[in-house]
């Protein structure tokens, strides 16, 4: 790697960077940037216009399983090479999260920004990330990966030796319905 590791004051008073201080230098400052053995961050690489429009309006998709509408929506962000976190809802719990989120509980949906479009329309999910700034096409780097579904609600920790909730853990009387945009 070709970046400085150290920032440090020779003799003379210049200050100088490298990976090595010389001898007689003061004021040695490691450098935050790289370390050896972690990842760098996978934004770092996105052209700067799309960092600064997923910091302003963040796209996440919310979906649940066995949802033609989830699969659908997923593929159009995929395509276009929108960067999004996916979050799933399969619970009764989670349910009511994403209508605190300002959904009304119909998957899939898409929030981008304030804004959330619920059921999949590609012509409704496209208008809402041209307003947001996003590409038309994929800026993405031919490596990228989109991260893993997480989901909704992040399960809580059982103490040890006590039996998980059953109340919290149990899945949604009746899933939401998905919803499709039958045209495309």
């Amino acid at each position: 790697m070709a970046a400085a590791q150290f920032k440090w004051v020779d003799e003379d008073g210049h200050v100088g960077y490298g990976d090595k201080p010389p001898p007689g230098a003061h004021h040695i400052e490691q450098l935050d940037s790289y370390q050896q053995g972690s990842r760098p961050d996978a934004l770092a690489s996105l052209p700067y216009e799309l960092r600064l429009t997923m910091q302003k309006y963040p796209a996440t998709l919310y979906t649940t399983k066995e949802c033609p509408g989830c699969v659908l929506g997923r593929q159009m962000l995929q395509r276009r090479g929108i960067p999004f976190s996916e979050r799933t809802v399969e619970f009764s719990e989670e349910v009511q999260e994403l209508k605190k989120l300002g959904g009304s509980g119909k998957l899939p949906a898409l929030q981008v920004g304030s804004k959330t479009l619920t059921g999949f329309n590609s012509g409704q999910w496209a208008d809402a990330l041209d307003l947001a700034g996003y590409p038309l096409q994929s800026q993405l780097p031919p490596d990228w990966k989109w991260p893993a579904a997480r989901p909704l609600v992040e399960p809580k920790p059982q103490a040890p030796g006590t039996a998980p909730d059953a109340t919290s853990n149990s899945p949604a009387a009746s899933p939401p319905a998905p919803a499709t945009d039958a045209s495309k």
